[in-house]
């Protein structure tokens, strides 16, 4: 498998086939990503497009200063938290959907029952619902921390903060996720 690294520096030079290899090794990592950050099919979509446009039309100011996951989820954070402080100043927001391979409420593991699955698709769609009402930046550290795996270093080389920034950013996205999940549950109770 070729380094990712080689693979952007070829880029940087015009190879197109480069180009191909990382897009399909990343399109969807990055489309998840975006999914997960909007909450919208069409805006993950048209985000993660973007993102390869970008980072094409940029090729030739690459410097490989870190890995090349870091670098393209450095850009797709940036362009996240971006496309969230817009949605926020034109009052809009999207709820379509949680990829199947997102995050979500671990389950406890029965399955099968009709209304065991509709209380679970209940769960996702409050924990989807809290997770778009996160700041943009939280949302963004917890995404690549619990849906894309990276190290808090990794996280705060991407987002261009301290590691204890990024833990405590962390900590209050899921201090603020467990509370309102809390919220929902107390609510079907009652």
């Amino acid at each position: 498998m070729r380094d990712d690294v080689d693979l952007m520096l070829q880029v940087s030079r015009g190879d197109t086939g480069a180009f191909r290899i990382l897009m399909e090794r990343y399109q969807k990592p990055v489309y998840n990503f975006f999914l997960r950050s909007t909450g919208s099919i069409e805006d993950a979509e048209d985000l993660t497009q973007q993102l390869f446009i970008n980072m094409f039309r940029s090729a030739r100011r690459y410097r490989p200063s870190s890995s090349f996951k870091t670098y393209l989820y450095r850009i797709a954070a940036n362009m996240a938290v971006s496309f969230a402080r817009k949605r926020r100043r034109r009052g809009t927001g999207s709820l379509e959907v949680l990829s199947e391979d997102g995050f979500e409420p671990a389950s406890n593991g029965v399955g099968g029952m009709p209304d065991e699955a509709a209380e679970r698709g209940e769960l996702k769609g409050a924990y989807v619902e809290a997770l778009l009402r996160l700041p943009a930046g939280q949302r963004a550290a917890i995404e690549l921390r619990v849906g894309r795996g990276l190290s808090y270093r990794e996280i705060a080389e991407v987002m261009g903060k301290s590691v204890p920034a990024v833990e405590s950013m962390i900590s209050r996205a899921r201090e603020k996720l467990a509370h309102d999940l809390r919220a929902f549950r107390g609510k079907d109770e009652l």
